[in-house]
């Protein structure tokens, strides 16, 4: 949904160039509702459709299937619901169709997937049996990143640019925006101009990769929130951009620990620094504070689900779309790499995966309450 690695690692290769009967409790009065992962898709060593070089992101389609995308594979790889692999979408390379270092992905509402190519030339769409169809957007620089796939043929990202000023100096401009298979936004839902310094890489990270969580639902409807230590809210957008709710939570400040801030500004540090990023000094510097809003997404009956950032388990917000909190849920956690997910939301379940794992990535799976 950390920082959030996921996003994270987004940002680190810019440089370089969404519910119904399942399980879990009722929800009710008696504390949050209790979500268990019931299975797992991946393993360490074994039948190679289930081995992942490295998750950048996963997306549950309107078809009812999950896909993965693994960027140090090169390839998308598609489950049904049970995990059985279905089929394998491109292949590593520079040909046509081929993916080369894959940054980001959106499953379309018409069933198609688009995924960030950048180092292909672009934005790449395969259709739902996973034929090539082309290059369907060009970007070789800051392409829109951080995709989620929305109704029809349209997906929410966020894009960078950094421009001149008239008085010479350097702006950046951040914007999260609907993007319908074209190279600028249809409609958009946060742009924002700051003056952009080189030597500051942490307020670069904060005002746009690591600044924002969103999500979009079948209908087209956005959540976007602020990742912000000391604000817990959440807005929700047409998809024409028109607001339409805000949902706040009280905000809980706590602190990170002295290991949680060392081990963060260590991994993103080293990270940037082996992905050959260039054009800012490698240096950051984590907020001492945990974030109040890490994750937003859709159910299956349009409901907003808020993850919590100061909690030690994976824990959710659960609103309603005119912003009645419903209910509290947290996930028994399997294992402490679950500190660090990225959460997707299907019809009626959730996945989720860790980019920091205790040993090898895999997909979580955890049905949702009625």
């Amino acid at each position: 949904m950390k920082p959030r690695a996921g996003a994270f690692v987004a940002v680190c290769s810019a440089l370089l160039a969404s519910c119904g009967g399942g399980g879990g409790d009722v929800p009710g009065e008696a504390g949050p509702v209790r979500l268990a992962v019931v299975d797992s898709i991946g393993v360490e060593l074994g039948d190679s459709n289930y081995v992942f070089g490295s998750i950048m992101s996963i997306e549950a389609g309107p078809d009812g299937l999950l896909y993965v995308l693994d960027r140090g594979r090169g390839r998308v790889m598609v489950y049904d619901s049970s995990g059985a692999f279905v089929r394998q979408i491109a292949s590593p390379g520079s040909g046509p169709g081929e993916l080369l270092n894959p940054l980001s992905m959106a499953v379309l509402g018409d069933g198609r997937i688009t995924v960030c190519a950048a180092f292909n030339g672009g934005m790449y769409t395969y259709g739902p049996d996973g034929t090539w169809e082309g290059l369907t957007a060009s970007f070789t620089s800051n392409p829109p990143m951080l995709m989620e796939g929305a109704d029809s043929d349209a997906y929410v990202a966020l894009k960078l640019d950094i421009d001149v000023d008239d008085s010479g100096g350097l702006t950046q401009r951040v914007r999260i925006g609907r993007y319908e298979q074209g190279e600028e936004p249809a409609a958009c839902y946060h742009d924002a101009t700051s003056p952009f310094d080189p030597t500051d890489l942490t307020s670069l990270m904060r005002e746009s990769y690591l600044g924002y969580v969103y999500g979009a639902s079948a209908d087209g409807t956005v959540a976007v929130a602020r990742r912000a230590s000391e604000e817990y809210r959440v807005d929700l957008f047409a998809s024409d951009g028109a607001p339409l709710a805000v949902l706040e939570g009280v905000p809980e400040q706590v602190p990170k620990t002295e290991d949680e801030i060392a081990d963060e500004k260590a991994f993103i540090e080293s990270l940037l620094s082996s992905m050959g990023v260039s054009g800012v000094i490698i240096e950051y510097e984590p907020d001492p504070f945990r974030e109040q809003v890490v994750g937003v997404g859709f159910d299956g009956s349009g409901r907003v689900w808020v993850q919590r950032g100061t909690s030690d388990t994976p824990s959710f917000d659960v609103w309603s779309r005119a912003g009645e909190l419903l209910f509290a849920a947290e996930v028994d956690s399997p294992g402490s790499d679950l500190l660090v997910w990225e959460a997707e939301f299907g019809p009626e379940t959730m996945y989720a995966y860790s980019m920091d794992p205790e040993s090898y990535q895999k997909v979580y799976v955890i049905p949702l309450p009625d």
